[in-house]
């Protein structure tokens, strides 16, 4: 009687389930024909560098910022509104007003832009963290030569999208950045034809037009050229880490948690503007532009396309077949160089005629064009001169113990293999500290203390991560 009940109750599972499995065949085989199963995404089973797969972690976090930016588009309102002198303080600047909506009456709002400025931020560092370390291993070789030309292409666009993201709020930061962007669109040559037509259909006639048209092209034009550029970027082996991806978007929710973005100043036509710095990723443009006796369009037009024409023909320059950093000296000396000239120029944007004093006239802004280009060459020429000594150096004694067959100056270091009691303390231990964050989270929540909340989750999140890599390095040695 027994098995009679079995076999009916195998049956009747089978009957149930040979739908649902002919379905998830039948949709299987047709992906075959589509672009998703072009693109081989391997989960690895060890741990390897998230520096080989910087792309990818720079793609989770634009769809993190697609998400974070969906939900705020439901609150924001893409209208400057009225700033006449007759007109009530309630109807000038109606974006910077739906951004404090956002902040204090919409529910998880806050957080909400937390996530997404802190994103942005993330996205923007680790474009550029993806695209130096490609040009030191030697990446836009060996036929990858497109994939490093749409790379640049795409690093450019991101700065593009970031800009347009952080002008929406309409505060006394954004308007910064729309006035020098105007300007040098108004600079472009011939200034009276090209550029007075390209900042027209950039920016319009008026604050209403310059909210609407960035509203579009930042929740929709870029991000479309964005998805295509991928597209043609992304190679068909795609690594995802799922340790290292959550450890990521941990870090920017913790340090939305941590540092709350800031509303800044309302801007308002009718009033005088305070003297303010634009975003990190800007002020070394910022820096240029301030120069004393240097042309803005050259300053801030000019000097960043020769930078990015530079690496875009970097692959047409280096044709060599060797790809490992001490067979390519000038190369890699060139690529420290430009860091170094990255990070000057970006201190030099944040830094007024004298930092010790409040900023309360536009002529503190001025800087000094020998003591900028002083401090420019000066640590160009070191950096470059010091990695191109030391890169020959070593390549030098490399070949020198090959030549005389002895053994590369090379320390691997054995890998730490926790024993079967410690792997099980640490997974104990992260376990409950997990438990112990999410009690702690559903208090924050109650309490109204969302932006620790967020901490608190973005920490959940590396902890996952910390115990996901220990469990994986376990099952690897055979521990658990």
């Amino acid at each position: 009687m027994c098995q009679e009940l079995a076999s009916t109750s195998r049956a009747t599972k089978k009957r149930v389930l040979d739908p649902i499995i002919a379905l998830l065949r039948w949709a299987w085989y047709r992906l075959e024909r589509t672009v998703l199963l072009a693109f081989k995404i391997v989960f690895p089973s060890r741990f390897i560098s998230p520096l080989g797969f910087l792309g990818m972690l720079t793609f989770v976090v634009f769809v993190l910022l697609g998400i974070s930016g969906a939900v705020l588009m439901f609150h924001y309102t893409p209208n400057f509104g009225d700033c006449s002198p007759s007109a009530t303080a309630t109807s000038c600047n109606q974006a910077f007003q739906s951004v404090q909506s956002i902040n204090d009456q919409v529910n998880w709002g806050l957080m909400m832009r937390n996530i997404h400025y802190h994103a942005s931020n993330a996205m923007v560092l680790l474009a550029v963290m993806h695209m130096f370390y490609q040009f030191f291993s030697g990446r836009y070789k060996l036929r990858y030569e497109m994939l490093w030309i749409t790379g640049i292409i795409l690093g450019v666009v991101t700065v593009v999208e970031a800009y347009t993201g952080y002008d929406l709020i309409l505060n006394i930061r954004g308007q910064l950045a729309i006035n020098i962007g105007r300007t040098l669109t108004l600079l472009s040559p011939p200034r009276q034809i090209l550029g007075t037509f390209l900042a027209q259909v950039i920016f319009g006639f008026s604050f209403n037009d310059i909210v609407l048209r960035f509203y579009a092209l930042h929740v929709f034009i870029i991000p479309i050229v964005m998805l295509a550029l991928m597209g043609v970027h992304l190679p068909k082996n795609l690594v995802l880490d799922i340790p290292v991806s959550s450890a990521i978007i941990g870090i920017i929710f913790v340090m939305g948690g941590l540092f709350p973005v800031e509303l800044g100043v309302q801007y308002d036509p009718r009033l005088r503007t305070e003297i303010t710095f634009p975003e990190w990723y800007f002020t070394s443009l910022y820096a240029f532009i301030r120069v004393k006796g240097l042309d803005p369009f050259i300053a801030g037009a000019i000097v960043p396309a020769i930078f990015v024409v530079i690496f875009l023909v970097v692959p047409l320059l280096d044709r060599g077949k060797r790809i490992a950093m001490i067979d390519r000296p000038f190369w890699i000396a060139l690529g420290v160089a430009s860091l170094g000239q990255m990070a000057i120029v970006t201190v030099w944007g944040f830094r007024a005629d004298n930092p010790l004093l409040p900023l309360s006239n536009p002529n503190q802004l001025v800087i000094d064009s020998s003591l900028f280009f002083a401090s420019l060459i000066v640590a160009t020429a070191l950096a470059y001169g010091f990695v191109y000594a030391f890169v020959r150096w070593r390549k030098a004694k490399i070949d020198a113990l090959r030549a005389a067959r002895k053994p590369l100056p090379f320390r691997k270091l054995p890998p730490y293999i926790f024993s079967k009691s410690e792997v099980y303390a640490l997974i104990g231990g992260l376990l409950l500290l997990q438990v112990f964050l999410d009690v702690s989270i559903f208090q924050a929540v109650l309490s109204g203390l969302k932006n620790y909340a967020l901490f608190e989750i973005g920490l959940v999140l590396v902890a996952f991560a910390a115990t996901f890599h220990i469990y994986r390095v376990s099952v690897q040695s055979k521990l658990v």
